[in-house]
């Protein structure tokens, strides 16, 4: 396991990973993972993510491990199949996740601790952008940089 915070456009991210899969990704730096040391992959989730956020990379290396109850880890993995410049509404989430509840969805999204490389700011209102745990101008930027480098999903 290795661990390790550096600045990004977003601010300070702090990420956890063994190998190619990422533990946890997100903003807050988490005391017991310190434990663990820096190395090449915690740098090489730092150039993805720098790439990813310079509109130079579309498709991240790592896999997200998600952890916790049947339910979460539902909702999270049908997001990671959400393609780069797509989004989808949390009505839409809830559906191909088999849950009744867009607001159940979006609450499981807002707790999502593996950032970025489980895409939740690709999930919408249908009334417009939604929320972020970063905030909605940080989701806007998301959304602007995949659909620059992406189209929007479709090929476009």
């Amino acid at each position: 396991m290795e661990y390790g915070c550096f600045s990004t456009k977003l601010g300070k991210l702090c990420g956890l990973v063994d190998g190619g899969k990422v533990f946890y990704l997100d903003t807050l730096d988490v005391p017991e993972y310190r434990k663990h040391p820096q190395g090449p992959f915690i740098r090489l989730l730092e150039k993805e993510l720098t790439e990813y956020l310079d509109g130079k990379r579309q498709i991240f290396s790592f896999k997200p491990v998600v952890q916790g109850p049947y339910l979460r880890r539902r909702v999270l993995e049908e997001v990671t199949r959400i393609p780069c410049g797509k989004t989808i509404t949390y009505k839409e989430l809830a559906v191909s996740a088999g849950i009744r509840s867009p607001r159940l969805a979006g609450r499981i999204l807002s707790e999502n601790n593996i950032l970025i490389i489980i895409p939740c700011h690709r999930v919408v209102s249908v009334k417009g952008l939604g929320g972020y745990k970063l905030g909605v101008d940080v989701k806007k930027m998301l959304l602007d940089i995949e659909r620059s480098m992406c189209g929007d999903g479709n090929g476009r």
